[in-house]
């Protein structure tokens, strides 16, 4: 054990621990900067634990734990001098006795005593009371000491590199994750929650969940603790909890996303944390809702025939009576009326079908090519005619040096139609609608934008659904038709609105390839041996 004869030796060593105490999380550590001084070690014997103490003197391991210690000398080594190797390449001096020690280092701080068996009686009297003495007894903990930290130090380095490896696995999820502290703090992160919000991760740390958290587009994701938050739920419960959001980006687009939230317990199974999931489905959504759309539209295929020979037939005596009784003499003014309202919606009711049978039928493949820019004027030139009036304007910006896009020129002038058509719709008071055709990598876009209502999160989540609709009047497959013939041309179609803030509704055409694939085909479709002289002529 440590010993330190004297008051003023015990109030010293006092004075200096509380001068070099620090507080890191409410617990005190002792930095022993004790202003330069070097603590000087004397050893006597070569005993057990020998090596360790010179470990801890020289290892630079342990100089961030113990003070700084100087090695003075070694006395008595004993009948085992090979270990006094070391002690020469540190330079220094090795004597026979304590006493010829002492003598020529009187300054000494420290003794540590590893003779082991042979007794030292009486060896603290022959100390000085300046000098501190370490007994054999003692040493044995620092050699403890001394395990402990290499243990400690081989088991910090595995960490490290687990820490490492984990961090990186992580940091390659797509998906934002975030390690919350129950009031929904953030802890930790990965690198995309920072990257998505251009601050480093520590100065994110210790903020709000919903302070930090942002959509792919930089907008935010929450203005504050949801109630269907699932990490309400994880400390609520204590158990796993996921859901399902909507949000709208920047640009008026739905995006989908799954949130999931996962408890992290103490060892003593006490909630200490929550992990926060977010993943983008958006795609995955959309595919999902493309594949119910297909199986939607097969079914109204199958419902198609029966319609035609269960509905039509009677619809059409009914039509034929009412349009008998109409041209009676014998009927009062109020039957008429009922009459005639009887023969408008069985028009409306034939309408109807005729629209579901077409939307249902198999269409032909749909070819040909088609210039998006000059079928935008005659389309706008033709719609102004009818609509300028009402108080609606027509707006072309039309990119130049366009490639012709893929496309049926009828199918894609109904498609426009229609799209025109739903945006006065949405604009009661008249106003501008802008339409543009631009290229778009390997697609050529035609875009209508109007400044109407707009639609909420839930017409756009069903807006393409066949039968949905906000109108009065309408079966709702103006959207789900043009959805039809734009697969069925290879291209899509994208919807983009803000609620009270209009809408834009873009067509993607694939753009016609070069000539030489065209020149190709042709000269495929010749017939085997056809003269080549023939081939450039005709050419």
């Amino acid at each position: 054990m440590i010993r330190r004869e004297g008051e003023a030796a015990r109030d010293h060593k006092d004075r200096i621990m509380q001068d070099n105490k620090i507080t890191l999380g409410g617990d005190e550590f002792c930095l022993w900067e004790l202003d330069g001084k070097v603590f000087r070690i004397g050893i006597l014997g070569t005993g057990p634990g020998f090596r360790s103490i010179m470990d801890i003197i020289h290892n630079e391991t342990y100089q961030e734990f113990m003070p700084p210690m100087r090695l003075e000398a070694v006395a008595e080594p004993g009948p085992s001098r090979a270990r006094l190797e070391h002690v020469r390449r540190t330079g220094a001096p090795v004597y026979d006795t304590l006493e010829e020690m002492l003598a020529k280092h009187p300054d000494l701080d420290m003794v540590v005593e590893l003779v082991g068996s042979r007794p030292q009686k009486n060896l603290r009297e022959r100390l000085p009371d300046h000098i501190s003495l370490v007994d054999h007894t003692a040493s044995i903990f620092l050699c403890g000491l001394h395990d402990m930290a290499k243990v400690t130090a081989h088991c910090q380095v595995n960490l490290d590199r687990q820490r490492v490896l984990l961090q990186t696995i992580v940091d390659e999820f797509k998906e934002d994750i975030l390690v919350l502290t129950p009031d929904g703090r953030v802890v930790d992160m990965n690198k995309n929650v920072a990257e998505r919000a251009h601050i480093s991760k520590a100065a994110l740390l210790g903020h709000r969940c919903w302070e930090i958290q942002s959509q792919p587009d930089g907008a935010r994701f929450c203005n504050g603790p949801e109630p269907t938050c699932p990490l309400q739920e994880t400390v609520a419960t204590g158990k796993q909890a996921e859901t399902l959001v909507t949000r709208v980006d920047k640009q008026g687009r739905l995006q989908y996303f799954r949130i999931y939230s996962y408890p992290i317990r103490n060892p003593f199974g006490s909630l200490t944390h929550v992990m926060i999931i977010h993943r983008d489905i958006t795609d995955r959504t959309r595919r999902e809702r493309r594949q119910q759309q297909s199986d939607k539209l097969a079914l109204i295929g199958e419902m198609s025939t029966y319609l035609a020979h269960e509905i039509r037939n009677p619809l059409f005596a009914i039509a034929g009576f009412t349009n008998s009784l109409l041209k009676s003499s014998n009927l009062e003014d109020k039957e008429q009326d009922k009459l005639r309202i009887i023969k408008e919606e069985a028009a409306r009711l034939d309408h109807l079908l005729t629209s579901i049978l077409n939307f249902a039928r198999p269409s032909k493949p749909l070819e040909g090519k088609a210039d998006l820019a000059d079928m935008a004027r005659s389309t706008v030139e033709l719609m102004s005619i009818g609509y300028s009036k009402q108080g609606y304007t027509f707006r072309l910006d039309c990119q130049e040096n366009l490639p012709m896009a893929r496309a049926e020129p009828e199918a894609a002038k109904q498609c426009l139609v229609n799209l025109l058509r739903n945006s006065m719709e949405a604009m009661e008071d008249g106003g501008e609608i802008v339409i543009r055709t631009r290229l778009h990598g390997d697609t050529v876009q035609l875009l209508v934008t109007d400044s109407g209502c707009g639609m909420s999160e839930k017409e756009l989540e069903q807006v393409f659904s066949p039968f949905f609709t906000t109108k009065e009047k309408g079966c709702g497959l103006g959207l789900a038709m043009i959805k039809k013939i734009m697969e069925e041309l290879g291209g899509s179609i994208d919807i983009a609105s803000v609620e009270g803030q209009g809408a834009t509704v873009t067509l993607q055409f694939p753009a016609v390839l070069s000539a030489p694939e065209d020149a190709q085909q042709d000269a495929d479709e010749k017939e085997p041996g056809a003269d080549p002289a023939e081939t450039v002529a005709e050419a």
